[in-house]
């Protein structure tokens, strides 16, 4: 897996409300049918999808309540692999619309980092 890209953010409010969300919703939207592991006790949700990418999700302890990180990684293999990050990759969603609804459904503040 080549890591594409990185994103954090802060959600103002417990670390396990926040962990137990996103680990419950988190790809669940995905118009694309996903492969999805997760480890709760690690707090971290990775989802497969298409041909070429692979996202996690991972929530950490912060002194604001839960810093949210989100990678997304280039696991298409052979020649495919290169052409990834200036065509299919540009333009893909970062972690607005999870910290978006984070806040929402908790009744909390959020920021990206």
């Amino acid at each position: 897996m080549r890591l594409l890209g990185v994103h954090q953010g802060l959600v103002h409010a417990p670390l396990p409300q926040v962990r137990d969300l996103v680990l419950s919703t988190a790809f669940s939207a995905s118009a694309t049918p996903l492969r999805v592991r997760k480890d709760a006790a690690q707090g971290w949700i990775e989802a497969r999808g298409q041909w070429w990418w692979c996202g996690r999700v991972e929530v950490h302890e912060h002194a604001a309540g839960a810093r949210v990180v989100y990678r997304i990684y280039n696991v298409a293999t052979g020649l495919a692999r290169r052409p990834v990050p200036v065509t299919v990759a540009r333009g893909h969603r970062g972690p607005g619309p999870l910290l978006a609804e984070l806040g929402e459904r908790l009744g909390c503040r959020t920021e990206l980092l």
